[in-house]
């Protein structure tokens, strides 16, 4: 999953650094949703395996945060690029998602069982 998530991270700071090259954005928004599909699966299926609670209650609590950035994520790209630049969404972006990297490692204790669990099958 990292491996998708350090992707991901290149692609949008690919995407930053040639905003304006037409056919370098339109290929490397195909990339992220390669990209995005594969991660999708392997977070939701770790985020469910992972929780403490009932499989209803994390799913809800995960498609809660989910559907919030996906609505916050739009306004504030647009006052990124409004009051910087249009670069700027695409390193904020890339900088939140590495955090997730980030904030994965350092609570991996409670992902590992899933790993062990994928081996199993």
């Amino acid at each position: 999953m990292a491996i998708m998530l350090f992707l991901f991270v290149a692609d949008l700071v690919i995407m930053g650094l040639f905003t304006s090259t037409q056919w370098v954005i339109i290929s490397a928004i195909v990339f992220a949703g390669a990209i995005l599909g594969n991660t999708n699966t392997l977070i939701t299926t770790a985020v469910m395996e992972a929780a403490p609670v009932e499989r209803s209650t994390a799913s809800a609590a995960y498609s809660f945060l989910r559907f919030l950035g996906a609505a916050i994520s739009p306004y504030m790209a647009a006052k990124l690029a409004e009051i910087f630049n249009l670069h700027l969404p695409f390193y904020v972006a890339a900088g939140f998602v590495f955090l997730s990297i980030v904030f994965i490692g350092w609570n991996y204790k409670h992902l590992a069982h899933v790993d062990r669990m994928d081996t199993a099958h």
